[in-house]
């Protein structure tokens, strides 16, 4: 078969790769169907069986369209929207994103029948395969800057309880899980057909399921039951994430930026009242850039939300625009800012989103991408920062997200590790319109919670905005497109998990390890 012409895609296998990655999105928002990860993936394993490793690349690569097309269609009018991009022209924009996109699954496809044909239903085979998934998983939200938008596990987000391995592994990890878990049901159901024969297979396989699922349960639910009963022992404080519920093409309008501080002002005063009882510090979390304006030029806008913080007697951190000079006197230097003001309206330090969004913050590779300007006018000329340190009140030592950095947990990792107590995410997801992606957004900041045990306050420009327990429940939630205020009581944790501490490395060694092992085994085979 080396000379061979590869087959041609059959009808049936793209049909089953098709009901894969239909299945796949049905996982998230706005579907949420989350039950059906252990067998979303399994009619992909169906049509990759036996194929050669240019059919079943073929096979992932429509899997990954038809998934990744239905996962982030909201990109298109998106860009049509606030790019000055017609949709006729963003549609092949963000196709250009699903066909990159795409080729993991598709790599994973091709792994999948080059790690030889005989060990395709033994366990060993089932264990490397789910672990390649997961590490092209991190692979994806590492590349070209990364986006691991999609990642399967962030689907279990509404259960904590089958996340909660997340403290010791990743997020990576538990997709290569759900990923074992469809494969040991697709082998399960081979080894049936095979007759007697199979039946010790079957035995081990459905064993080694039921005592790794067993394993995450009965830890996850000793842990979730830990963390809620410690959190007492660290100091509570109130918060509150402030949502103006203003609308994108309206909020830069000059005309509306002393309405905009006005409307903060008051919803930020009737946060302060249900926080009034306690006694305990206070912290307000307003979206990103929730000050249409360069606030550190001072004048009468900024000297107005100085005087918020005043009367709420309350630290405020704020999302707002801004910019450095630079010695040589070129253009300046823009930055997508996080402030934070004191009770007596002092600034108190600020933090720069370090993790641009590509080709909508600034276009990546200079002269590689300056075409693009032409494609997608809008985009931004912001720079990155440099430091992951908290912005600190007190005992408060809070790290800050904006937008796109919540879906990467190593920028989470190095924030804590630096001392934050609490984590903020600011965002602002009005770009996205009432669609599943403010939904999505929203479930990775779960994660975020239960990898580092903090307490995550999520405040949003139009939803969702939320405060989200250490132990990843949600306990409290806005909903989209309304003025509203979201209110907790959030403890200062300082303990560091296992994944604070190494993040995804050791989940990469055993990738790594696993994936020559079987690679070695399968040579020594076929010589």
């Amino acid at each position: 078969m080396d000379g061979a012409r590869p087959r041609a895609l059959s009808y049936r296998s793209l049909y089953l790769a098709c009901l894969a990655g239909i299945l796949s999105t049905a996982l998230f928002p706005p579907v949420g169907m989350w039950f059906l990860a252990p067998v979303a993936i399994v009619p992909l394993l169906t049509a990759v069986h036996n194929q050669e490793w240019q059919t079943a690349f073929r096979t992932g690569w429509i899997y990954g369209l038809v998934y990744f097309a239905l996962l982030v269609w909201w990109l298109a009018p998106t860009i049509s929207r606030f790019g000055d991009l017609p949709i006729w022209a963003a549609c092949p924009v963000i196709g250009l994103l699903v066909c990159y996109l795409a080729l993991f699954p598709a790599i994973w496809c091709v792994l999948a029948t080059m790690t030889g044909r005989q060990n395709r239903t033994g366990l060993p085979f089932a264990i490397t395969l789910s672990l390649l998934w997961g590490g092209l998983e991190w692979l994806r939200g590492w590349m070209l800057s990364g986006f691991p938008w999609g990642s399967l596990a962030y689907c279990l987000s509404p259960q904590p309880l089958l996340f909660q391995v997340a403290d010791l592994a990743g997020p990576y990890a538990i997709s290569s899980v759900l990923i074992f878990l469809n494969l040991i049901i697709l082998n399960t159901v081979t080894n049936f057909k095979s007759g007697r024969q199979a039946a010790g297979k079957i035995i081990i396989q459905i064993s080694a399921a039921l005592v790794l699922c067993s394993a995450i349960l009965i830890y996850g639910a000793l842990r979730y039951k830990e963390v809620s009963a410690n959190d007492r022992e660290f100091p509570m404080v109130g918060a509150a994430a402030i949502q103006g519920s203003l609308a994108q093409e309206l909020k830069w309008s000059p005309g509306l930026q002393h309405h905009t501080v006005e409307l903060y002002r008051k919803l930020t005063l009737e946060a302060i009242k249900s926080l009034e009882h306690g006694g305990q510090e206070r912290i307000i979390i307003w979206p990103e850039t929730a000050l249409p304006f360069f606030f550190q030029d001072e004048g009468i806008l900024s000297r107005m939300v100085r005087e918020v913080a005043i009367d709420a007697k309350s630290p405020i951190i704020f999302g707002t625009p801004a910019y450095q000079v630079t010695a040589d006197d070129h253009d300046p230097v823009y930055f997508n800012r996080a402030c934070l003001i004191g009770p007596d309206g002092k600034s108190l330090g600020c933090y720069d989103k370090r993790h641009l969004v590509p080709f909508g913050e600034y276009l990546p590779w200079g002269p590689l991408t300056s075409w693009a300007r032409a494609l997608v006018p809008a985009a931004g000329n912001f720079s990155a920062g440099s430091s992951a340190a908290p912005l600190d009140y007190g005992p408060i030592k809070t790290g800050v997200l904006i937008c796109f950095e919540s879906i990467f947990p190593e920028i989470t990792r190095q924030s804590v590790l630096e001392g934050a107590n609490l984590l903020a995410v600011i965002t602002n997801d009005s770009w996205f319109g009432d669609t599943g992606a403010p939904w999505q957004h929203a479930q990775m900041a779960a994660f975020r919670a239960v990898e580092t045990r903090r307490w995550l306050v999520r405040a949003a420009n139009t939803g969702v905005s939320e405060i989200i327990a250490p132990t990843g429940q949600v306990v409290a939630k806005s909903s989209l497109f309304r003025q509203d205020i979201v209110t907790g009581y959030p403890h200062l944790r300082h303990d560091l998990t296992v994944y604070s501490r190494t993040g995804d490395m050791p989940f990469l060694i055993i990738v790594v390890l696993a994936a020559a092992g079987l690679f070695h085994k399968n040579s020594r085979n076929r010589r």
